[in-house]
């Protein structure tokens, strides 16, 4: 069965730049996160095998979320100067190495992904989604896979998810996944969701509901009585989350499967 390798390009390369610290060319420009970037490719790429091979990366400038709701992602710090240097070269180094990379103003990187993820999946591939960012998970299927690196006290170890692991882990499917996040927000993409609902709870209402829309027509039903008042209450803010949280999988993004065959590099 051939294989489709898709990456996830900021989330590694942030990844890499905070793993590996104090690396420049002759010029003193810092080229640590280029470094660790294709060290991480390649162990993937040797563990994976891919016929396919994708990076996808985010475009500075808003995207759609941010028509829909202007503080979209408002609270993240700006990227560091010493990994924006870098953002440009690793994308150069790619086209060099005969690498398809996508990226589209409007979109976010995760948007393409999830579309040519379902591209892949059509096409009848294996599917593998590389990302530090676990707001993928729902994306996992039977066929397309997410592997998300974690380093804990200097180990990195892979944790891989098809559908069935992410249910097993979190207690819901991953398009349930979406509606735990419209409940709970997410301070890192400053989704607002619904105040007073953490994780736990956001878990708890959609194991049993399946998803807002069900849960806001059972609301008087729902424990604690304060989660109940607060979707009442809150509802519009949680279905504007539950958009803002859901990856695009259609996205309109000029992509040929074909021309990402993973030649000799």
């Amino acid at each position: 069965m051939s294989k489709l390798l898709l990456i996830d390009g900021h989330s590694i390369l942030n990844r890499a730049y905070y793993g590996i610290r104090g690396l420049s060319n002759s010029k003193g420009v810092p080229t640590n996160a280029v470094y660790g970037f294709l060290n991480i490719m390649f162990k993937y790429i040797e563990e994976e095998k891919p016929d396919y091979l994708t990076v996808a990366f985010d475009v500075s400038a808003p995207t759609f979320r941010h028509e829909m709701y202007e503080e979209y992602k408002g609270t993240r710090k700006p990227m560091d100067d010493d990994l924006r240097v870098q953002v440009p070269m690793i994308q150069e180094m790619l086209n060099a190495m005969g690498i398809t990379i996508v990226k589209k103003e409007g979109l976010e990187a995760d948007d393409i992904l999830g579309t040519i993820s379902r591209i892949g999946e059509r096409e009848g591939l294996d599917v593998t989604i590389l990302s530090g960012d676990r707001d993928l998970l729902q994306l996992a299927t039977k066929k397309v896979k997410i592997a998300i690196p974690k380093t804990s006290k200097g180990v990195t170890t892979t944790f891989y998810y098809y559908d069935k692991d992410v249910l097993e882990e979190y207690g819901c499917t991953p398009i349930e996944f979406i509606d735990v996040k419209a409940l709970m927000g997410d301070s890192s993409d400053n989704i607002p969701g619904v105040p007073s609902i953490g994780e736990k709870t956001a878990k708890n209402i959609i194991s049993k509901y399946k998803s807002i829309e069900n849960a806001y027509a059972n609301a008087a039903d729902i424990k604690p009585p304060n989660a109940s008042k607060k979707l009442q209450e809150f509802y519009a803010q949680a279905v504007l989350s539950k958009e803002l949280a859901t990856i695009c999988l259609t996205a309109d993004i000029d992509y040929d499967i074909n021309n990402s065959k993973l030649e000799n590099i």
